[in-house]
Formats: C-alpha cells, structure tokens, sequence
C-alpha cells in the first residue's frame, strides 16, 4: 500500500473509538474493515440497497476513504472508494442518519454557524424510490502567520491561541478552540478549524536576557492585529478550507517579578500555577513556578497591569484545592503577596417543598438507599467569563448521600431553580445572602454557606402564543426574561408542524414564580446574548406581570431573526 494512502487509513482506525467498538466496522492491521450488523430481531418489510456520495462541500471533488456511519433500524458502516462512493445493501426502509469522518473535514454536525446547517442535512428516509444520497464534507480551515518584534526579528516560542465567540446560557463568552507555537522563524500555524468567527490571540513572552544584570523585557498578550485587549480585536471570519494569514507586530516592555507566599497546601500535592489577563484569557510567561520548598509562587517577568494568579491542587484523597488572586502590577515588583488555597467543597442544598405537596422518594444505586427526592432541578452558573462553559448542577454526592452542589470552584454564580409539577421557587438563600437578589459567592474567607431553596404551590401560570405571520413550518423560541438580573431566563421552542395555518398550532404553558417578566419570541436564537438586557433592548417584547395563583395567556408577535 502507498505511504500516502496508509496516511489516511491508519488515522481512521485512531479517531473513532466508537467506529471501532461497534460491530458495524472491525480495525485489522490498521484498517478499516465494514460489517453488515443487523439486530437480533431482524427488520420486517422491504429491503434496498443504499448508495451515495462524498464530496468537497467547497471544490465538489469527491472525498476518497471517507468514513461513511449510517444509523437506522440498524447500523453499518464503510469506506468510500477512489470516486467518493459507498454502498449499503439489504437496508429496511425507515429513517436513517448518516455520520461522517474524513482527517482534515468536517460535517455539520460540528459547525459552529447555522448558516451552513440548511446546505447539508443527513437525515433521510429509505424507500421506495431512489436512494442515492449526496453527502457533504467541509474542509477544516487554518490560521498561519509570524510573530515579530519592533526591530522585525522573529520571535521563538511564543504561544498563539484561536478562541472563538460563543453563546452559553445567554452570554456571549470567548472560548479557546486551539494553539500552536512559533517555531525559529516566528512561524505558527492552527490547523483543523471549523468555520466561524476567531479572535487570535498571543499570549506572551519572556525575552531572553542581553546580559545577567539586565532588567528583564517581556511581549504582552495582545490580539490580533496587535489590540491590547479584547475589545479593541479583529475577528477573523473563516470559511471551509480558507487560510488565512495573521501577523503580530508587538512591541517589547520591562517586565516586572511576582512573588507570593502560599497557605493550606494540601500535602504531597502537585500545584498546578496559571495566570489570566483581564479578560479571562490565559496568559503564557516562562519561568513561572511553584516553589515547593518555600511554598512561594514566583512569577520571574509579566508586564504592567491587571493579572489573576490561580493555583490547584488535589489532596490524597483526591478533594480539590484552589486559590485566585487578583494582583495588579503597576511598573514595580509585586512582594509580600499571601495566597490561602481551599477545598473545593460540595455545598450542601436543602429543598423545603409547599406543605400540600406529598413527599416522594428516590432509590440511590448502587447504595440501595431510599432518600427524599428534592424533585427540583438547582443550578449554579458561573459569572466570570473563565468559569462560562462550565454549569454544576445539584445532585446526591458521597457516602452517606447528601444533596449538594459538587466541588465548585471559586468565583461569582447566579443560582437556577426549576420546579416540577405545580411547585415554582419561593426564596433561595445561603448564609445572609438572598440568592435571587444577588451572586452565591464560592472561594471568599471560610466555606461557602449550605444553599436553602424554598418552594411554594400558588404559582401563577402563563400560557403563551407566538403569531408566526406567513410561517407554517419549523421552530421558533419563546423566551422568558425576569426582572431580577440575578434569576436565569427561561427559553422553550414550539415546533409549527402543520403547514398552512398561518400561524404557529402550539401554545405553551409555563409554571412561574409571581413577578414581572419581558415575553420574547424569535425565529432563532443564532449568536444572541439574551441574558444581556442591553441587546434585548432592540427587540419588541411584551411585559407581564404575575400574582399568585393567576392564570394569563398572551399572545406575542414573532421577531425573525438571521443570527450571526
């Protein structure tokens, strides 16, 4: 076999654990071989055979020894062939969706941006008629290009990261998506990008010394095209398969020591040390470390400005430590800095349902235990943007089972309470502090405070429609912001199924707390940060206000939207 083919059919056989573990594909000696797999309770009615192909979404050339998964009533898989074509045979009619793998590609599934979703849809039905498909791959994108210094020399082993706008519970928030670093010629290059919208990013560097004595110089994190912050940054808009060339330019600055003494480390504990700009961007400085016999952190060089340290660690017992420390330089060393790390504890909730509701039970396994079923779903979502992909939800945790939030690491978070049934959210505190009025915070002196959620009965209910205009098919999002910026908006979708009707033929029913709230309706929800009371400002909405135990029905015009 060639080298360039063995290139790509050895990869297969690496990147799909599940394609291999299925019965549908066997790996021999790095190949990829297709079964037919069929259930033990075999299909009823006809049969045919399936066929299609794998193109370029971009060139329309077809992709050769492309993984083709197709799940139905049952499940196989193949490779395409030198044509880009693949063949199922004795397929029982039914819908179908179909799974594609390609090194280098990607299918819609893993898109960031609606726009393209509509051009390739795998989802199908066997019939009768024909059942020749025509399947799409996407060409990943990169980003290349050269760090240079002010004099225009190249800059070695910097670090470039790629991250990426994305919406999470309603927030527009940066996400790192990858990295690479620059070689002796100030090269770097980021490959296997979806299309979407980037920011690049450069962490920093330390320079190397001129001399022993010589105040030590630094690159600051900067963003492309050499934006001191976020804000100021240029997207960089990628489509399938483009290349596009960032270069940075940054200057040089004195850099400046931290020093800072650290408290609670657990024993035998390995102390993982990172450093965050003022967005919430990992910073990247050689020389940082964790000084274990003097339980120092020491931070040889980092510019003037705003920083957060962050310190983990895990005991023998595996419980979690953590601490962060804002520190500001401002052009001087930073000494006399105390840090106290703490255990990331579980925080204990307890629910206190309405008095006319029955008490109910759920079985723990493998325990065996009956407990009290808290029958609420509690939330904590986090408020910096460093935590904005994470959200922690209270379950039962250790032995004995207590209900609790798991290890939650330091920050701000804004509590999310739904009920089921007829109950809704009466009062949440912990500690002194009102969880519907302001942040639960995790990580301040002592441990953070057992959480008490309060359920009532007299809840009121809000029946919404959406009049969707000349719209009789697909989904629109109904979405439900309170006044209180501290209490989470509720978002649900109605499907419009039934064409012709000329408006939307389902209504939806919500259970809330008494308060006042803005009823939106959208035709999506692409790229729309509708946490953020600012940007729904430009929308039309319809405000309610809810007593207890009211019944309201309103009726709410559809804002068409084309997201990002």
């Amino acid at each position: 076999m060639p080298a360039r083919v063995r290139r790509y059919v050895r990869p297969l056989c690496q990147i799909s654990l599940l394609a291999c573990l299925s019965p549908a594909l066997v790996c021999v000696g790095g190949r990829l071989q297709a079964l037919q797999v069929t259930p033990n309770a075999q299909p009823q009615g006809p049969r045919h055979s399936v066929t299609g192909t794998v193109n370029n979404a971009v060139t329309g050339e077809p992709i050769r020894r492309a993984l083709v998964q197709m799940n139905g009533q049952v499940q196989a898989s193949a490779l395409t062939g030198p044509d880009g074509r693949f063949r199922f045979d004795d397929f029982p009619e039914g819908r179908v969706m179909f799974f594609l793998q390609k090194p280098g590609f990607f299918d819609s599934r893993s898109l960031q941006t609606s726009e393209w979703m509509p051009q390739n849809n795998l989802s199908f039905t066997i019939g009768s008629g024909s059942n020749d498909f025509q399947l799409k791959l996407y060409p990943s994108a990169r980003i290349i290009g050269h760090v240079t210094d002010s004099s225009g020399e190249p800059v070695e082993n910097v670090q470039v990261q790629v991250i990426a706008e994305q919406i999470i519970q309603g927030r527009k928030l940066w996400q790192y998506r990858n990295a690479s670093t620059t070689d002796d010629n100030g090269a770097f290059r980021i490959d296997e990008l979806t299309p979407g919208h980037y920011v690049v990013y450069s962490a920093g560097h330390v320079l190397p010394a001129m001399s022993w004595n010589a105040p030590p110089e630094v690159i600051p994190p900067i963003y492309y095209p050499d934006a001191a912050d976020l804000t100021s940054a240029q997207a960089v808009d990628l489509q399938p398969g483009q290349e596009f060339p960032a270069n940075f330019h940054p200057h040089t600055e004195r850099g400046y020591s931290v020093v800072a003494q650290v408290g609670g480390i657990p024993s035998n504990a390995f102390i993982g040390l990172s450093l965050e700009n003022a967005t919430g961007q990992m910073a990247s400085f050689d020389g940082m470390r964790f000084d274990q016999k003097r339980g120092q952190v020491i931070v040889p060089a980092i510019p003037s400005g705003t920083w957060t340290l962050i310190l983990s660690a895990w005991d023998r017992q595996e419980h979690p430590y953590e601490a962060r420390q804002e520190i500001r330089v401002d052009h001087a060393d930073v000494t006399g800095l105390q840090l106290m790390m703490h255990s990331n504890s579980p925080i204990p909730v307890t629910v206190n349902h309405a008095a006319s509701q029955a008490t109910q039970t759920v079985e723990i396994q493998p325990a065996g235990r009956t407990l009290i079923n808290p029958n609420v779903q509690a939330s904590l979502i986090p408020v910096e943007a460093s935590r904005g992909n994470y959200q922690f939800t209270a379950g039962f945790q250790g032995d004995p089972p207590v209900y609790a939030f798991p290890t939650v690491p330091s920050g701000r978070y804004k509590l999310d309470v739904q009920g089921f049934g007829n109950e809704c959210l009466e009062s949440a505190t912990s500690g002194g502090i009102d969880l519907t009025r302001d942040y639960l915070v995790v990580g301040a002196e002592g441990e953070t405070q057992p959480v008490t959620i309060n359920m009532r009965a007299d809840c009121p209910t809000l029946s919404v429609k959406v009049n969707s205009g000349e719209r009789t098919s697909g989904t629109v999002y109904v979405l439900l912001v309170p006044t209180s910026s501290f209490v989470q908006p509720r978002v649900q979708p109605i499907s419009a199924p039934q064409a012709g009707s000329g408006n939307l033929p389902t209504s939806l029913s919500f259970t809330l707390s008494p308060g006042s709230y803005q009823v939106f309706a959208f035709s999506n929800l692409d790229g729309l940060e509708y946490a953020n009371p600012e940007v729904l400002k430009t929308y039309p909405s319809q405000t309610v206000n809810l007593d207890a135990g009211q019944k309201a029905d309103l009726t709410v015009e559809l804002t068409e939207r084309k997201g990002n």
